[in-house]
């Protein structure tokens, strides 16, 4: 099973047979390498964690694309994008309590939440925002007409005899129940330059046999910064050696 990073937290897995896609979303920074619309096409299904902008910008344009595939969602997510012309028939609305079978995979949504963004991460993109106001007006607007409605999932996928718990961002849901033996922890490190202490209960808990990170990279700027992996990394080998770390190069697939 192979794991691709498309920047953000766009992520696709492939079994050899049946392609998922998570997220998908082709970043606004032209610096930085960005993958293409047409690299989202041909998979078998997409889901999403939640509406903010920066997890479903892009598939107004990828229905278009590709006018075969389904997309699981909440409700909001849903809503928001029926407004921006994407046919209803084209959604599974996903409950957080069912199982989900597409080839061999059997998903499972799992409630969670957002993470809070803390001020020392807003105090470092106050420059470049004063500076890129045309841009940061712009990210305001977009992320005022793509909520989220507190409707965060995460998802558990199975499939090859192995378990993956992918996060679009991170914060533990309280009544939620979240799976024991995770293969694959994919981890979004966006939001905060705390994200270790946030993340650290959760790793010594379900201790998952590797943790791959996404959603560090400079998006949407001005509002976004690319966040250092290597206070979550040097964490994660002090704690847990035995847990292999994987920080992800944009579309080169990693093998599970």
């Amino acid at each position: 099973m192979k794991i691709t990073w498309y920047g953000t937290a766009t992520i696709g897995i492939d079994d050899g047979k049946t392609k998922l896609l998570f997220d998908p979303f082709v970043r606004m920074n032209k610096r930085i390498e960005t993958t293409l619309i047409e690299g989202f096409a041909g998979f078998d299904a997409v889901f999403i964690t939640h509406g903010h902008f920066d997890h479903i910008y892009s598939i107004p344009e990828l229905a278009e694309t590709d006018k075969s595939v389904p997309f699981y969602c909440t409700e909001t997510p849903k809503k928001t994008l029926m407004k921006e012309g994407v046919s209803e028939n084209r959604f599974r609305v996903i409950r957080p309590d069912e199982e989900i079978h597409i080839g061999d995979y059997t998903i499972r949504p799992r409630r969670f939440r957002h993470i809070v963004f803390d001020p020392v991460y807003i105090l470092t993109v106050v420059p470049k925002s004063i500076m890129m106001l045309s841009k940061l007006f712009k990210v305001a607007y977009l992320n005022r007409k793509m909520p989220e409605g507190g409707e965060i999932v995460a998802y558990e996928i199975e499939a090859e005899g192995k378990k993956i718990f992918l996060t679009g961002s991170f914060r533990e849901h309280p009544e939620e129940i979240y799976p024991e033996d995770i293969d694959l922890l994919i981890l979004a490190n966006g939001g905060s330059v705390f994200v270790p202490e946030k993340t650290k209960a959760f790793i010594d808990k379900y201790k998952p046999k590797k943790i791959f990170v996404d959603h560090f990279d400079d998006a949407f700027p001005p509002v976004t910064r690319e966040v250092s992996v290597e206070r979550l990394r040097k964490m994660t080998e002090k704690n847990h050696p035995e847990i292999e770390f994987i920080i992800p190069e944009v579309c080169k697939a990693v093998e599970l």
